[in-house]
């Protein structure tokens, strides 16, 4: 079984400047395991534990998908929390840009995948970047008040040209994510 997901990467350039949010929203030193600035990206699908056999199914309904879909842009773009900013569970950084056509590529990834067997999201898809997750209730208005503090966040444009299909391993440090297939939009 492999543990994976389907995901838009991030330049390096965009990583180091939500490096740096997460820096700014550390020093309220809440009770938060923080993502490392490589292991930042976008998900699309989460698809759990997949048989091997499975890969070039899913790889195949990726490059359809793909094929069909052109590169956009988008732009991290706020911060704050979900499921509130009184209810901390996960911090996140948002998203604007080419919204309708990031909904597009993330519904035709749901819906090539759902005869696949992966039943598609119980709940609307909400673009955003985890930054950290709340492991506890510490320093949470200090970091609420960091949050409200960088509304204004932004960090450079990019360019979506690929999806990509990751392998996750859990590690003790940390979880290990490899890229297992790229699929080229407009290809």
């Amino acid at each position: 079984m492999i543990r994976s997901f389907i995901a838009l990467d991030l330049p390096l350039v965009v990583k180091n400047e939500i490096e740096k949010l997460i820096a700014e929203l550390r020093q309220s030193k809440p009770a938060v395991t923080w993502v490392k600035a490589d292991r930042l990206h976008l998900t699309i699908k989460f698809l759990g534990n997949v048989p091997a056999e499975s890969m070039d199914e899913i790889k195949a309904a990726l490059r359809d998908v793909a094929s069909r879909s052109a590169a956009f842009r988008l732009q991290p773009s706020g911060c704050g929390a979900f499921p509130s900013l009184k209810q901390m569970r996960v911090i996140w950084a948002g998203l604007k840009g080419d919204q309708q056509q990031l909904i597009a590529l993330q519904t035709n990834v749901e819906a090539v995948l759902a005869p696949l067997g992966f039943a598609p999201e119980g709940r609307p898809f909400r673009a955003h970047l985890t930054l950290g997750r709340v492991k506890g209730p510490r320093e949470m208005n200090s970091l609420q008040k960091a949050l409200l503090a960088r509304q204004n966040f932004q960090a450079e444009a990019f360019d979506v040209t690929e999806l990509v299909l990751y392998k996750s391993d859990l590690r003790p440090e940390g979880p290990l994510y490899t890229p297992l297939f790229r699929a080229i939009l407009g290809t």
